[in-house]
């Protein structure tokens, strides 16, 4: 299980001056990637009030085609937050969020002010392996079989014959660029292995995001 997400471009600086301190020196920049850790998603964001108000932040997310802006933390003094990326399933995401001066003001008083990222997506899943199949023909094994994702296209996949070293093999158009991609390709057996001869043929694939999934096929001696 992996995350996988595209950099989040930082945007210009928002000026606060009449959002937050009331002076033309604050500035709140929008979210950016802290980390890249396979199980959390990590966001970064800067934010200063030239009045030197303390701030508080809340950090919220909506998926692609949502209205409701759903909150993931409040109340966070660092300008950092790191979250379970199991929270949102495989798709597109926004992250918002909203500085707010209240620590430094009476009740009524506070201001705030939001920034939201650029879109990111999140993918978690494996892809999947179908139908796979292996047949002898002569000296080699005819190998077929089809790699599947829900969200992200198929970057490429490996074979393996007998735990030997892994090996690249190209779909049927020859270029990975969709979700559902087919192969059908034949493989030499190691050398002083009768090809008629019980074989374990190990496949991996892997989705745009190196999220790996596999399957295996015995071929069995007559």
């Amino acid at each position: 299980m992996g995350v996988r997400y595209q950099p989040l471009a930082k945007l210009a600086g928002l000026s606060l001056g009449t959002d937050l301190s009331g002076s033309s020196g604050g500035h709140f920049e929008s979210p950016v990637p802290s980390s890249h850790d396979r199980d959390s998603i990590g966001v970064k964001w800067n934010a200063h009030d030239e009045n030197d108000d303390q701030l508080v932040y809340s950090v919220y997310y909506r998926g692609d085609g949502e209205t409701r802006w759903l909150l993931l933390k409040d109340n966070l003094t660092d300008k950092a937050y790191s979250f379970d990326a199991s929270l949102l399933p495989d798709g597109g995401y926004t992250v918002k969020v909203v500085a707010s001066d209240a620590p430094s003001h009476s009740p009524g008083e506070a201001l705030t002010v939001s920034k939201e990222s650029h879109r990111f997506e999140v993918d978690t899943t494996p892809p999947r392996v179908e139908n796979l199949t292996a047949s002898a023909e002569g000296s080699q094994i005819h190998v077929r079989f089809r790699a599947e994702d829900g969200f992200s296209t198929i970057k490429r996949a490996e074979y393996s014959i007998d735990a030997g070293p892994w090996k690249y093999v190209e779909p049927v158009g020859q270029l990975s660029d969709a979700k559902i991609e087919d192969y059908d390709f034949k493989a030499d057996v190691d050398a002083g292995k009768d090809a008629v001869s019980e074989h374990v043929v190990v496949i991996r694939i892997y989705d745009k995001y190196e999220n790996m999934g596999a399957a295996k096929t015995l071929l069995k001696g007559k």
